[in-house]
């Protein structure tokens, strides 16, 4: 089986300061049970964690910036790591996780290149 990076992108940045303690145990149950799955099959290598929205970018000559509160939907709000045959495969299991349930986010799948160093 390949390694993928499941990347989830955009969402709301106030998200879990405004969302009630009964939604965020909601939300939190629905990802466990979704990773529960995922382990019972063998296809989690890691459950990752969400990002803060705020930060710093880098560019190549080493100027530094804050990332700007407009670019929030292309922000990475956080990670999985799954394992699966193929792109398509880990495309299918993405498609039932549990980020879908927030407004304005998306998720890239990519696959992750292993070296064999043996």
């Amino acid at each position: 089986m390949n390694e993928f990076m499941l990347i989830y992108k955009g969402g709301d940045p106030d998200w879990m300061a405004n969302t009630t303690e009964l939604d965020m145990a909601k939300s939190m149950e629905k990802w466990g049970q979704w990773m529960a799955q995922l382990e019972a099959t063998q296809q989690l290598v890691s459950g990752g964690s969400p990002l803060d929205y705020s930060g710093k970018r880098l560019s190549n000559d080493k100027v530094e910036t804050d990332i700007a509160a407009a670019e929030f939907k292309e922000l990475v709000s956080g990670y999985s790591i799954i394992r699966a045959n193929n792109i398509n495969d880990a495309t299918t299991l993405a498609k039932s996780c549990p980020i879908f349930d927030y407004p304005g986010v998306e998720v890239e799948i990519r696959q992750i290149m292993c070296t064999d160093n043996s």
